[in-house]
């Protein structure tokens, strides 16, 4: 088994990272540390504690490491105009019915209003609306009609 070793510890490293190659979500690069540790100790000490010595390096390095890693990654998160607007409440400018698209003015530019897939009814224009999602260069929205949720404007 000794004699093995060397290979055995150079596919797991090897594996370890054309995984996280393949994944780009920092799954198993702690592993590849680990085993590339054993890689280099792998003639002078059993393969038992070889064994040892890649799961404390692994999971050192794994509790060490990962919150950094997570948040550097978080960094890269973006929001755009279309994410402040989602959820807004507007008012409807032209009528919006389940076959006519409307308008809706938000920040100040008129964008085009559609209904829900599964509304059925018109919303009359001065109505208050709801910015559901963005379909295209539509807005999709859908009707407040409770007195709790005009409230919250």
């Amino acid at each position: 088994m000794e004699q093995y070793m060397l290979w055995i510890w150079l596919g797991v490293f090897v594996s370890a990272v054309v995984l996280e190659a393949v994944t780009q979500d920092f799954v198993s690069i702690w592993f590849s540390v680990g085993a590339l540790v054993c890689l280099c100790i792998c003639n002078t000490i059993p393969y038992w504690a070889e064994i040892i010595v890649f799961s404390i390096i692994s999971l050192l390095t794994l509790i060490l490491t990962r919150p950094l890693v997570k948040k550097l990654m978080d960094r890269n998160v973006r929001y755009t105009n279309v994410d402040e607007v989602i959820g807004k409440r507007v008012k409807v400018i032209k009528e919006i019915s389940k076959y006519d698209a409307g308008e809706v003015k938000i920040n100040g530019i008129i964008y085009t209003a559609i209904l829900l897939e599964d509304v059925e009814d018109t919303i009359k224009a001065d109505s208050i609306v709801e910015i559901v999602a963005f379909k295209g260069n539509k807005v999709s929205v859908r009707e407040l009609n409770q007195e709790s949720d005009i409230i919250q404007l």
